[in-house]
C-alpha cells in the first residue's frame, strides 16, 4: 500500500511532480522495543487532554502538545537551526522556473527513518504541504499556502520547494512533519490522523501509550534514533494533573518529579511552601481570542462590531475564563462601556437571529468566556447562544456559511512573519474555509501588508503595528486572556539547570531528553 500510494498523483495546489516510491521498511522493521520498568522512569504532572495531538491545529495546540510534538516528530529546523540529524543540508537556490519567486532545497540525511524502520523522504514533506493548505484552523499555514511545487529526487531523500511568493521565515517551514506512510497520502485525513496517538516517532522518543480513561499519556526512548544525544530518560508518563490538591500531594509522595500545568488561584502559593521544591510562572506567546466573521449578517457592519467590542469587560472574562485573579494576565483592552450605554444597532440585529458563538468542545477556558459573553450580552438585550462543536467543523463549515458568527480560540502571538500573514491575508472566497484568518477580514491595505511581512519587505513589528491599527479601527479579533504556566521541579530530577529559574526555555517539557534521574 504505501508503494502505490506514493506513485499516485497527489490532489492540491499544483503542479506536483511524482515522487519515486517511498522505500518500504527493512524486513527486520518492527516496533522499537519497550523499555523495563527497571530503567529510568520520571513522571510528569500535565494539564488534561482533551483533543488530539497535531501541534498544527489550532483546536490541538497546547504547551503540551507542542512539547510532546517536539520529542516525537521531526523538523527541518528548530529554533532557527537546522537539525542535523535530520537534515544534511537546507539552502535557497536559484528559481528557474516561471512563475517561481523561491527554490528551497532540502537533503534528508542518510540514516534519518521512523521508528518502524521507514525512511524519512520527500513524501512526508509532500504531505505536511498538503495538510497545511487544505485544512481549516492550521498554526501558520502561509508559507505552506506560497508553494506551488514540489520535486523529489529518485531515492526520496532530495526536496526541491518551489514557492510563487518568497517566505523570508522559511525556516519555519517543515516543523514536526507527520509519518505519511502510515496516512493518506493526499493528507486528506491531516485533521483527524494524530486524533488518538501518534503512530512512528523520529525522535528521542516514541509515543507507548495513550490511556485517556486514566488520562497517563506514555513515551519511551526511541531505539532506532539516529541521531546525537540520545535520550537518558528511559520512559516518561504524562499524567493529568486535575487540581492543585492532587498535584502536590502527588509531588509530595513522589508520583511526580515535575509538573506544568495552568494556573488555578492558589497554585503559586501552595507549591512554593513544600519542601524541596522549585516553582516559576512563565509567560507563553499565546492568548485566548474572540474573533468577529466579518462575512456575518450580524457583524459584517464594523458599527457592530464596535458595539459588541464595547460590551466585552475583558478582565472580568478573563479571570471567569481562567478562574482564577492570581497570576492573570489581561490583554491590552478599551474599557467596557458603562450601564447607561444601549447597544441599539445589535438589539435589532438580534431581534430574529441570536448572535452565534462559536466554541471548541472540550475547551474549558473557552467555554467558561463563551458563556460570560453571553451572559454579558443578554444583561444589554443582546440575544446570543453557543454553538459548540469541534473547531475543524466551526471553521470549515459553519463560519464560512454564515451560521456563526464568531469564535472563541486559542491563537499564537510571537508576530513570526508567517504568523501574521497567515492571521491577515485574504481568503480565497468569503466561503472559503477558515484557515488562520478567522474573521475574513480582507482588504487590499491589509492583504498587502501580510505579502510583504511574509516575503520580508515590512519587518514584522512594523507589520505588527499596521495590523494593530486596522484592529482597533475595524474590530476584528478582541484578545480576552493570556496563557500562562506553573512549572513545579519536585525532587529526584536533575534538568538543565539545578535552578528552575535559570532554564531558558518556557516550554520545559522540551528539553525532557537532557534530564537526569538521581
Amino acid at each position: 500500500m504505501t508503494l502505490l500510494s506514493s506513485c499516485v498523483a497527489n490532489p492540491g495546489p499544483p503542479p506536483v511532480e511524482e515522487p519515486m516510491p517511498t522505500p518500504e521498511p527493512s524486513a527486520t522493521s518492527s516496533a522499537a522495543p519497550t523499555p523495563s520498568r527497571a530503567e529510568a522512569v520520571i513522571d510528569i504532572g500535565v494539564d488534561p487532554l482533551h483533543s488530539g495531538l497535531n501541534p498544527h491545529l489550532i483546536s490541538d495546540n497546547s504547551s503540551f502538545v507542542e512539547s510532546l510534538a517536539g520529542l516525537v516528530l521531526p523538523s527541518a529546523f528548530r529554533d532557527g537551526v537546522m537539525d542535523t540529524d535530520v537534515l544534511t543540508s537546507a539552502e535557497e537556490v536559484p528559481a528557474d522556473r516561471d512563475g517561481v519567486a523561491q527554490s528551497l532545497r532540502y537533503v534528508i540525511a542518510p540514516g534519518a527513518q521512523w521508528s518502524d524502520g521507514t525512511p524519512i523522504t520527500g513524501a512526508d514533506f509532500r504531505y505536511m504541504w498538503h495538510g497545511m493548505s487544505d485544512t481549516p484552523a492550521v498554526v501558520d499555514p502561509a508559507g505552506y499556502h506560497a508553494i506551488t511545487g514540489m520535486r523529489v529526487s529518485a531515492d526520496g531523500r532530495t526536496v526541491d520547494v518551489d514557492l510563487a511568493t518568497a517566505v523570508a521565515e522559511w525556516r519555519d517551514l517543515f516543523s514536526s512533519f507527520l509519518p505519511s506512510h502510515l496516512l493518506q497520502s493526499d493528507a486528506s485525513d491531516f485533521e483527524r490522523a494524530l486524533a488518538d496517538t501518534i503512530p512512528a516517532s523520529a525522535g528521542r522518543y516514541m509515543i507507548r501509550s495513550v490511556d485517556r480513561s486514566r488520562g497517563i499519556i506514555t513515551i519511551n526512548r526511541n531505539d532506532r534514533f539516529w541521531g546525537e544525544n540520545p535520550a537518558s530518560i528511559d520512559l516518561v508518563n504524562f499524567r493529568e494533573v486535575r487540581s492543585v490538591t492532587q498535584g502536590a500531594e502527588q509531588l509530595r509522595s513522589g508520583q511526580i518529579g515535575f509538573l506544568d500545568t495552568f494556573p488555578a488561584e492558589t497554585s503559586v502559593d501552595a507549591y512554593s511552601i513544600m519542601t524541596g521544591t522549585q516553582v516559576r510562572t512563565v509567560k507563553l506567546e499565546r492568548e485566548l481570542q474572540l474573533s468577529l466573521s466579518t462575512t456575518s449578517t450580524v457583524l459584517a457592519d464594523v458599527a457592530a462590531r464596535e458595539e459588541l467590542r464595547s460590551l466585552i469587560d475583558v478582565p472580568l472574562i478573563a479571570r471567569i475564563a481562567a478562574g482564577r485573579s492570581s497570576n492573570l494576565r489581561v490583554p491590552d483592552h478599551q474599557p467596557a462601556a458603562d450601564a447607561t450605554f444601549t447597544p441599539a444597532l445589535l438589539q435589532s440585529l438580534t431581534a430574529e437571529q441570536p448572535l452565534r458563538l462559536g466554541v471548541n468542545v472540550g475547551d474549558d477556558a473557552s467555554a467558561a468566556a463563551g458563556r460570560a459573553i453571553v451572559e454579558l450580552l443578554a444583561a444589554r438585550g443582546v440575544k446570543a447562544q453557543i454553538i459548540s462543536t469541534d473547531l475543524p467543523e466551526i471553521t470549515g463549515i459553519l463560519l464560512p456559511r454564515g451560521r456563526v458568527d464568531a469564535v472563541i480560540t486559542w491563537e499564537n502571538t510571537d508576530n513570526s512573519a508567517t504568523g501574521l500573514a497567515g492571521e491577515w491575508l485574504c481568503p480565497e472566497a468569503p466561503s472559503s474555509p477558515r484557515a488562520a484568518n478567522l474573521s475574513a477580514y480582507c482588504t487590499p491595505e491589509s492583504d498587502a501588508v501580510a505579502r510583504d511581512v511574509l516575503s520580508g519587505i515590512v519587518a514584522p513589528e512594523d507589520a505588527s503595528e499596521v495590523f494593530e491599527r486596522i484592529n482597533e479601527r475595524e474590530h476584528v479579533t478582541i484578545p480576552l486572556l493570556g496563557d500562562t504556566r506553573v512549572q513545579v521541579l519536585g525532587e529526584g530530577i536533575v534538568g538543565p539547570d539545578p535552578n528552575l529559574n535559570n532554564w531558558t526555555s518556557t516550554a520545559a517539557l522540551s528539553t525532557v531528553p537532557s534530564w537526569r534521574k538521581l
